[in-house]
């Protein structure tokens, strides 16, 4: 029985993970972007890998829409940035550190 190369499985998940996240992007079918996005999700809790940086704020937890100028708000007030996805009205809340200008 042949044991199972669990770095070279992550390291392809990975990979497949940017590639749907950029084809997400890059499509203008909204379903057929969600269905990427949904598909990286799955596939990164399939093999616990993580959604890279620069796409994990990028679309709506509970809905899979990338979010783009028409379908996402975004506030800053008071330390916190909220994301709000006009699609199901689900809202993300991060908080950032103010710097003091004196």
């Amino acid at each position: 029985m042949l044991k199972r190369d669990k770095k070279l499985e992550k390291k392809i998940a990975r990979e497949r993970i940017v590639l749907l996240m950029e084809r997400a992007f890059k499509t203008d079918d909204s379903d057929l972007s969600r269905r990427y996005v949904e598909l990286a999700m799955k596939i990164s809790s399939k093999y616990r890998v993580r959604i890279p940086k620069e796409y994990r704020n990028t679309f709506c937890r509970k809905c899979y829409t990338p979010f783009k100028s028409e379908n996402v708000k975004i506030r800053l007030l008071r330390g916190v940035k909220t994301i709000e996805c006009l699609v199901c009205g689900y809202k993300k809340r991060i908080p950032y550190k103010l710097r003091d200008i004196s």
